[in-house]
């Protein structure tokens, strides 16, 4: 049985969670570099401006400072404000996961036509979602301990984040079900529209809940002080990286 509270078992979960942050970030630039043409377009005049293209680049851009921040509280050797860079993590962690759950209400609105039934319902929703995340920005306190020479976290509210967790997951899932029913409804199971929606909107809700299902797990069993901000930097990039 491991004993998650071995000093020499943090190490390592610490080390995996360094290595994690490194590799992602990689992959994320990459994923900026290769969909750069969207940008292009917009400043080419190719393609039109939209209001709700603000929050698209709002969870693209607030997740690779999501990204640059963690480097820094993982990599800094001389003493640093901690408690402003995590609530600066937290901040842009979860503005990429508010934007990117909206970005999809709004998908399903235009869907519906935008009817009150559907409005009404879903923007309380979304409300309410705004409302949590903004609230557990501020709820992981950190500070620089002298002897291990890193951020360390203090404080910090496990069964707020595990509600962020479970709410998030709740909402997308609610969305995507009320998106199926109005492409279902428009009796087009043969039209390319039905299949970019429906099949893709399955497939994305299928992979995210299987992978946020392991944050979720650590974030409840509350294993050791690494598990935290590993089960937190899974949600983030999971939910950001749909967009």
């Amino acid at each position: 049985m491991v004993n998650w509270s071995d000093p020499d078992e943090i190490a390592r979960d610490s080390d995996v969670f360094h290595k994690l942050v490194f590799a992602l970030f990689g992959v994320y630039i990459w994923e900026l570099f290769v969909t750069c043409g969207f940008e292009w377009s917009l400043l080419t005049k190719r393609r039109q401006f939209r209001v709700p293209l603000v929050l698209f680049f709002l969870c693209r851009y607030c997740m690779l400072l999501s990204f640059i921040g963690l480097i820094i509280s993982t990599s800094a050797t001389k003493e640093i404000n901690c408690k402003a860079l995590y609530t600066f993590n937290s901040w842009t962690g979860n503005m990429s996961i508010l934007c990117a759950s909206t970005s999809l209400m709004l998908r399903t609105f235009a869907l519906w036509e935008r009817r009150l039934s559907v409005v009404i319902p879903l923007g309380l929703l979304c409300v309410a979602h705004w409302a949590l995340l903004y609230r557990t920005m501020f709820i992981v306190v950190s500070q620089w301990d002298p002897v291990l020479k890193a951020c360390v976290v203090i404080q910090t509210n496990p069964s707020m984040l595990n509600t962020t967790f479970f709410f998030t997951m709740g909402f997308d899932f609610i969305i995507l079900i009320i998106t199926a029913i109005a492409l279902l409804a428009r009796h087009s199971a043969r039209t390319g529209l039905w299949k970019l929606l429906f099949q893709d909107g399955l497939v994305y809700f299928i992979v995210s809940f299987s992978t946020n299902c392991i944050p979720a797990v650590l974030n409840v069993l509350n294993l050791n002080s690494e598990s935290l901000p590993i089960s937190e930097f899974q949600r983030r990039f999971t939910r950001s990286w749909r967009q």
